[in-house]
């Protein structure tokens, strides 16, 4: 959710009104202060008039988000990007069916290497008809001269604390002071106030699944495959959970680290697994739920 940038909004659907947009831009700031969400808030204004991100597929915007990437692509990024600014400029070259313009997002430019940058510069230098480029970073110095010089740049600052806990009243659905809490450490960005609040709610899910594991006399199979169900949906919608409950499971076998040194060290083994290979997640989870009752139960 957008939340802090009503002039900028307003400035931008403006300029998207009267077929006044620039050509190429450059949005930079901090992570998470919602450059991201911005460009994507302003392709779906483009196209359906709504200044939010859309919930559908954009027909006349392509988004280049390397942030998905598997760690194979990340060790083969040059070609990739080299690959998606050629994919970009096709795209871009084609005439907009639904809308005013035609649409490039690209995802933080640090993944773009030099030869990638002179590739999109030539594009930016004679830009297609009706064509928009917005791309995101932290700082213009993670651009080639060159090509920043030719992209008019928008700084998204991190708002004040009051804002933040203004946005967290409203929107949070927590009490004043669990909202004070998280607007102090927020560090003036919306988006990592959100995130914190995703976090905290996805501890107490991931808390409550272990528990009904663990607590409760479940061996069945099935149930076992729902809590699993459970957890998994939490990680594929903040994938940081999973640090959360690698957390809570170390901590609930750490005080059996002598008495079971064997099944302790067999989860800690099952962690690491997978934390730095791509694996099945599932078989781990599984694993980790079972060797920690099993110590549980046996203590």
């Amino acid at each position: 959710m957008l939340y802090g940038y009503d002039d900028l909004v307003k400035e931008f659907k403006r300029l998207a009104d009267n077929r006044l947009l620039f050509h190429a831009y450059l949005f930079f700031g901090e992570p998470q202060t919602g450059k991201f969400l911005f460009a994507e808030s302003l392709a779906n204004y483009i196209e359906n008039k709504i200044f939010d991100k859309s919930e559908k597929v954009l027909n006349e915007t392509l988004i280049v988000d390397f942030s998905k990437n598997s760690k194979d692509d990340q060790n083969n990024k040059e070609s990739i990007g080299i690959d998606a600014v050629r994919e970009a400029e096709r795209f871009l070259y084609k005439t907009a069916v639904s809308s005013p313009y035609r649409v490039v997002i690209i995802r933080d430019v640090k993944w773009l290497t030099d030869q990638a940058q002179n590739a999109l510069l030539k594009i930016v230098e004679d830009p297609p008809k009706n064509s928009l480029i917005i791309i995101t970073a932290k700082d213009k110095a993670d651009f080639l001269p060159t090509l920043a010089s030719r992209m008019q740049a928008i700084y998204f600052k991190t708002l004040s604390e009051s804002i933040i806990l203004d946005f967290l009243v409203k929107y949070g659905k927590i009490s004043e002071n669990k909202a004070k809490n998280v607007a102090e450490k927020s560090y003036g960005r919306v988006g990592r106030a959100i995130t914190m609040l995703q976090e905290d709610k996805s501890s107490k899910d991931i808390s409550l699944a272990i528990k009904s594991f663990i607590d409760k006399k479940i061996s069945e199979k099935r149930a076992l495959e729902n809590i699993v169900d459970d957890l998994l949906k939490i990680f594929e919608k903040t994938p940081e959970s999973l640090d959360i409950f690698f957390k809570e499971i170390v901590e609930k076998v750490r005080p059996f680290s002598k008495k079971e040194p064997k099944l302790c060290k067999n989860i800690n083994q099952e962690i690491a697994r997978m934390e730095s290979l791509v694996v099945n997640k599932r078989i781990h989870i599984k694993n980790i739920l079972w060797t920690t009752k099993s110590i549980l139960s046996d203590s």
